[in-house]
C-alpha cells in the first residue's frame, strides 16, 4: 500500500514538473523581444465593471485586431500565444474576457450578467479604449463562433469604427445549427448501421427545438445531444487545446477553475443562450445583410457545429465593400488551431488586400 502511495505521490509530481517546464518553456519561446512590441494582460474598466484584456503583438503601431471569443462563455485568450503568433507579426492582436466569463466573471462576480445588448455596449467602449490608446481610427474585428453574432452585427451598427468583420466559423442561427448538423449525424449513423442511434439523435433534437429557458439541466441535455451526434461526424474541436491548455504561459487559477465550472458559465451567461433560443432576433439572418465594411469568412469544411455549409449560404447572400470566403480543409470548428499556418497565411493574404484598398 505504502509503495503504491508514494508511486502515486510521484507521478503527480512527475506531472507538476512536466507542467511547470513545458509552460516556462513557452513563456521564452513566445516573449515578445521586440522594441517597439507589447506584451501585457490587465484589467480595464468596460461597463462600470474591471474587464480583462491581453494584449500582444511585435510592434504597438500594427493594425489592431480585437478577438471576440466564442461560447457564450468561453475564453480563448489563456491559450493564443501559438496559433497567433505569425499574426502578431503585422497586427496588435487584443484578447477579451466577456463579461460574465473568466477572468472578467471572477473579477465581477456580482456584476449585472451579460446580455445581447450589454455585451454590444461593452464591445463599444472597448472600441474605443483601443482606438484611443492605439491611435487608430478603426479596429479589425475576429470572432470566433459565437464570437461571431455580436461581432458581425456590431460591424453592421458601425461601419465607421471597424476597419474588416473576420468571422471565423459563423454562428448563423443556434437552432437551424443543431438540426443541420443532427440530419448529418442521423445520415451518417444510418450508414453506419446504427439506426438506433439515428432514432436517438432524432428524439433528442425535438425538445432542443422547443427550448426557451437555458439553465444548468437544459445545458446538459444539450452536451449530452452533441456527444451523440458527435460520435458520427468529423472531429469538431482541436486535440492539440488541451497541451495548448496546460502549457500556456497566461494559464492561471482562474482560467483553470472557469475550465471546471460548467454550472458558472451556464448561469452567468444563460440570457445570451435564451437570445439565440428566442423566435425573434436570434439569427444573423434578423440583422443587416448590407456590410459597409469589408467581411472576411473562414470557416472548416468539416464544421458542423456551425455548419460549413450555412457559412456558404449566408457569404452568398451578404454584399460588402469587399468580401472573401475562405475554407481550411479537413478541419473542423478550430480552424486557427488545427491549420494554423494555412490559417494565418490565407487571413493575411486576405486583410493585405483590405488594407491596401484603403
Amino acid at each position: 500500500m505504502k509503495s503504491i502511495l508514494l508511486l502515486l505521490m510521484g507521478c503527480i509530481l512527475l506531472f507538476v514538473l512536466t507542467i511547470i517546464t513545458g509552460k516556462i518553456t513557452f513563456a521564452h519561446q513566445y516573449k515578445i523581444r521586440s522594441k517597439t512590441g507589447i506584451q501585457r494582460s490587465e484589467y480595464i474598466t468596460i461597463g462600470k465593471i474591471k474587464q480583462y484584456i491581453q494584449i500582444r503583438g511585435q510592434d504597438s503601431s500594427n493594425p489592431v485586431i480585437l478577438m471576440l471569443h466564442g461560447g457564450p462563455g468561453n475564453p480563448m485568450a489563456y491559450y493564443s500565444y501559438d496559433w497567433q503568433a505569425e499574426l502578431e507579426q503585422d497586427y496588435t492582436v487584443i484578447h477579451w474576457d466577456q463579461r460574465g466569463c473568466g477572468n472578467t466573471f471572477y473579477q465581477n462576480k456580482t456584476a449585472a450578467k451579460p446580455t445581447l445588448d450589454l455585451l454590444l455596449s461593452d464591445l463599444d467602449e472597448l472600441v474605443d479604449h483601443i482606438r484611443l490608446e492605439f491611435q487608430k481610427e478603426k479596429v479589425i474585428l475576429m470572432g470566433h463562433s459565437w464570437g461571431t453574432f455580436p461581432g458581425a452585427i456590431y460591424a453592421g451598427q458601425h461601419p465607421e469604427k471597424v476597419l474588416a468583420c473576420i468571422s471565423v466559423s459563423q454562428m448563423l442561427d443556434f437552432k437551424k445549427s443543431e438540426q443541420v448538423s443532427a440530419q448529418e449525424a442521423v445520415h451518417l449513423a444510418y450508414a453506419a448501421g446504427r439506426p438506433q442511434d439515428a432514432y436517438e439523435i432524432e428524439k433528442m433534437l425535438e425538445p432542443i427545438m422547443k427550448c426557451r429557458k437555458f439553465d444548468k439541466p437544459e445545458a446538459a441535455k444539450l452536451l449530452k445531444f452533441r456527444q451523440l451526434k458527435e460520435k458520427y461526424l468529423p472531429s469538431q474541436y482541436s486535440s492539440k487545446m488541451l497541451i495548448l491548455q496546460l502549457f500556456s504561459p497566461y494559464m492561471t487559477f482562474r482560467n483553470l477553475r472557469w475550465m471546471f465550472s460548467f454550472g458558472s458559465l451556464i448561469a452567468a451567461n444563460s440570457a445570451l443562450y435564451e437570445t439565440l433560443l428566442a423566435d425573434q432576433k436570434s439569427t444573423m439572418y434578423d440583422y443587416t445583410l448590407q456590410y459597409e465594411t469589408p467581411v472576411i469568412i473562414i470557416a472548416g469544411d468539416c464544421d458542423w457545429t456551425t455548419p460549413y455549409p450555412m457559412a456558404v449560404k449566408y457569404f452568398n447572400a451578404i454584399s460588402a465593400p469587399y468580401k472573401k470566403f475562405i475554407t481550411i480543409r479537413n478541419t473542423g470548428h478550430i480552424p486557427f488551431i488545427d491549420r494554423k499556418k494555412e490559417f494565418s497565411e490565407a487571413l493575411s493574404d486576405a486583410l493585405c488586400h483590405v488594407i491596401h484598398r484603403l
